[in-house]
């Protein structure tokens, strides 16, 4: 299972999901979203993200979890959700029907991610090794550049 690693778990790129009909959805800078009702995992890195980078005029609502996150952008009670971009893929393309990706941004502390294996995992040493090939032929980056953005999730700044 892929995950997020960071300072608190290695900040992954936070991107903003939002309904298609909300004015955000348009948004091709972070400044344009700053009026914007947030909603955010408690937890996670996305609050830091979004007071940090996005610094909105508004308080961003916090849930408990991503399953209160997400009734609250189908319930329209935020415009947006600040999220990972694995996630935001997954949401877009299976949860929130009438939501889009608006875009992604440099998260605080930086973008790494990392392999979940179970604890003293003997294949640990071979994953470690068959990433490090695809990180030194370039492959990883193609990946990445492949999935991770592009035009289904710009770049804000």
């Amino acid at each position: 299972m892929l995950v997020g690693v960071a300072a608190r778990r290695a900040n992954a790129s936070p991107c903003w999901t939002g309904h298609s009909s909300a004015p955000a959805a348009n948004a091709t800078s972070l400044a344009e979203l700053a009026d914007t009702q947030l909603g955010v995992q408690i937890g996670t890195t996305s609050l830091d993200a979004a007071d940090q980078v996005i610094k909105p005029s508004k308080q961003p609502k916090v849930f408990n979890d991503s399953n209160d996150t997400v009734r609250a952008l189908k319930g329209k009670r935020v415009d947006a959700i600040v999220v990972d971009l694995p996630t935001a893929f997954y949401l877009v393309g299976a949860e929130v029907e009438d939501a889009k990706i608006v875009g992604q941004f440099a998260a605080p502390g930086g973008d790494r991610w990392g392999l979940l294996l179970a604890k003293d995992s003997k294949l640990t040493d071979c994953v470690n090794q068959a990433i490090g090939k695809l990180k030194s032929s370039g492959e990883l980056q193609k990946l990445q550049d492949q999935w991770m953005g592009g035009e289904a999730a710009p770049p804000l700044s």
